[in-house]
């Protein structure tokens, strides 16, 4: 695979959900990555998107602070996935924005568990849950039955989504508005004394897709975060904290819009699917001929080689058929798009492949 490329290989958020985890005493799927924990109840805060390289900018330094990276696709739903559920991504499967999912015959925003051509949220789940088809524990149900208070802080948009209760499972969960009325639920919850407490907030994220990652209203955005965090968790120090994030970003270079390619668009049964530094295709001789010769800036990885093995972490025999049977994988800042509807891919900071800055993402312990 190519040099520049960061490989999921260790102080993955797979190693950092089995040490945390791990600390209550759960079964878990992986080594953890060693942190020390100095009490028995854990807040973990995932700040979606901010990747080492935003980090850094911030000039906020924790005392203890690990390079870790992401999984591979480097993409909110996997790496979400792959945290709560303990699981590689190739046993739970669910591993792109957009997954071509046989039990639908359709190719499905996995985030939203609509039609990625007409964005309906959750209108799939009346047809087939999507309990059934992603039939995993979240190791937060896991807590509770072990008998640990939980609680999970989230933004009211996605509350008791299709997405969100596979990784939350039936449990408690505590929403808000905006991001200063987040840190108002956290610090509510704190006082209240849970054992653990997860802490997601997006905005670093939708910035950095607006902006840029290197953008100054992106670096702001999130040392203005990362301040008021710092000075809630001073005044609760009976809790560890854990801070990571699930992916960063590139600065995107080049859009390639895929949709123009009448050659591949004819030769393809499904369209390009996935995310869009990694896309998904299918494992045919013609497209994959097609894309060499096309798309040099592709890796193409098939599955049942190494390196997909390698990239995915253990495949579960029963995730196999949803698993796509080439995923192709940006070497620049480029990104390719094919549009299933009539909006424009207008976002300058991006992430899915395995670039450093979208790998790279900080675990900060307090």
């Amino acid at each position: 695979m190519d040099k520049n490329f960061i490989l999921p290989e260790e102080k993955t958020l797979v190693n950092l959900s089995s040490d945390i985890f791990g600390h209550f005493g759960l079964r878990t799927e992986s080594e953890g990555i060693g942190l020390n924990y100095k009490n028995k109840k854990l807040c973990f805060i995932l700040l979606d998107g901010l990747g080492w390289n935003i980090y850094r900018q911030t000039g906020i330094e924790f005392k203890n602070e690990i390079k870790g990276t992401s999984v591979f696709p480097s993409t909110t739903s996997n790496a979400l996935s792959s945290f709560f559920l303990n699981k590689f991504p190739g046993q739970h499967g669910i591993i792109g924005y957009q997954l071509y999912i046989k039990q639908l015959g359709s190719i499905v925003n996995i985030l939203g568990y609509t039609s990625s051509a007409a964005y309906m949220r959750d209108s799939m789940e009346k047809a087939y849950p999507m309990s059934s088809i992603f039939n995993f524990e979240s190791k937060v149900t896991s807590l509770n039955r072990a008998g640990y208070s939980t609680v999970n802080i989230i933004p009211g948009f996605i509350n008791k989504t299709s997405f969100s209760n596979i990784l939350y499972g039936d449990n408690t969960t505590d929403t808000y508005a905006n991001m200063v009325h987040s840190f108002y639920v956290l610090e509510e919850n704190l006082k209240q004394g849970r054992d653990f407490i997860s802490y997601y907030a997006a905005d670093v994220d939708q910035i950095a897709h607006k902006l840029g990652p290197n953008n100054p209203y992106t670096i702001e955005n999130a040392r203005y975060i990362l301040q008021q965090l710092s000075m809630i968790m001073k005044k609760y120090p009976e809790y560890d904290y854990v801070i990571t994030a699930d992916h960063g970003h590139v600065e995107v270079g080049n859009t390639i819009n895929l949709g123009n390619d009448s050659g591949l668009r004819d030769i393809s049964i499904l369209p390009p699917y996935g995310d869009s530094r990694a896309l998904f295709l299918e494992n045919r001789k013609d497209i994959k001929d097609y894309l060499e010769e096309h798309y040099t800036n592709l890796e193409l990885v098939e599955k049942g080689s190494q390196n997909y093995y390698q990239l995915l972490g253990k495949v579960d025999a029963n995730t196999l058929s949803n698993l796509p049977g080439v995923i192709g994988i940006a070497k620049n800042n480029d990104i390719y798009h094919f549009p299933l509807n009539q909006r424009k891919y207008t976002m300058k900071g991006a992430h899915s492949g395995l670039l450093r800055e979208e790998m790279e993402i900080p675990v900060l312990v307090v």
